[in-house]
């Protein structure tokens, strides 16, 4: 009997469309939420501010005291390779590990299935040269502490921690990685492209009044232990000097793609 009854609801879902996917609908003069979750990790562990003892793969311990980067020129492609670029002036962003409202940045895309996610990881060479009253928002020059007065650019990535490893006398590490390409002097770039591949782990529908959640895991670790070897006895300082771009390659392999939860309800505070 219960083979039965399954059966027959089986038979009028598929005939009345009752899921949510059976009536989604796309048009391109519609607009829906994406939101993208950060979840930050060292290795497989939650990263806990101030508070859990991390290792890397150089056997060093390190605890983490602040985590700062900024998400900017954030672009979604949809199957046909057609992308949607945010409006830049909407589409900057500052990730602060110490403040959860910053973790879940949120944009409105046209309605439709998204398969891959692009973002910049840094502020880019034009906006550093933007006359400083055009910089407002995560941009304004005077506050986060994610500007270089003295280097006249603003600061990509901020990791702060200590370690019993490092060399010096307060035994604390900082990567403060800067540099855009120069405004009047030419030097590196430390702008990062990060593109991330939504297929295999659940593509981004997007529809009108709901939101698309696409959660990415940040594995700090990489930062040590990514393309390139950073240990915080040889280099527990970097900014300007020492191996800031290696720094910058690993900061662009952090990130994964765990999962995407669509048709999801828009909270108040974030319409």
């Amino acid at each position: 009997m219960n083979r039965i009854i399954w059966a027959l609801c089986t038979a009028l879902c598929l005939v009345n469309g009752c899921t949510k996917q059976n009536d989604y609908i796309i048009d391109d003069n519609k607009n829906g939420q994406v939101k993208i979750k950060f979840d930050h990790i060292v290795g497989g562990k939650k990263l806990t501010l101030n508070d859990y003892l991390y290792s890397n793969n150089s056997g060093e311990t390190f605890r983490i005291n602040l985590l700062k980067y900024y998400i900017s020129n954030i672009k979604l492609y949809k199957p046909s390779g057609e992308a949607f670029i945010i409006p830049k002036e909407e589409s900057f962003f500052l990730v602060d590990l110490s403040d959860p409202s910053t973790l879940q940045p949120i944009v409105e895309v046209p309605t439709g299935d998204y398969i891959r996610l692009d973002f910049n990881l840094g502020v880019d060479s034009l906006t550093n040269t933007l006359p400083i009253e055009q910089r407002t928002g995560v941009l304004d020059v005077s506050k986060y502490g994610m500007y270089w007065e003295w280097n006249s650019g603003y600061i990509h990535f901020k990791l702060e921690g200590t370690s019993e490893q490092a060399s010096n006398a307060n035994q604390s590490f900082k990567y403060h990685i800067g540099l855009f390409g120069g405004y009047s002097t030419p030097t590196v770039n430390n702008n990062r492209k990060v593109s991330i591949d939504l297929s295999r782990a659940g593509t981004s529908k997007v529809q009108e009044n709901l939101s698309s959640d696409i959660h990415l895991m940040v594995d700090i670790g990489k930062i040590f232990d990514g393309p390139n070897v950073i240990t915080i006895q040889s280099t527990p300082i970097v900014m300007t000097s020492g191996p800031h771009s290696a720094i910058a390659d690993n900061y662009a392999s952090m990130f994964t793609h765990d999962h995407t939860h669509n048709f999801q309800k828009i909270a108040s505070h974030e319409k």
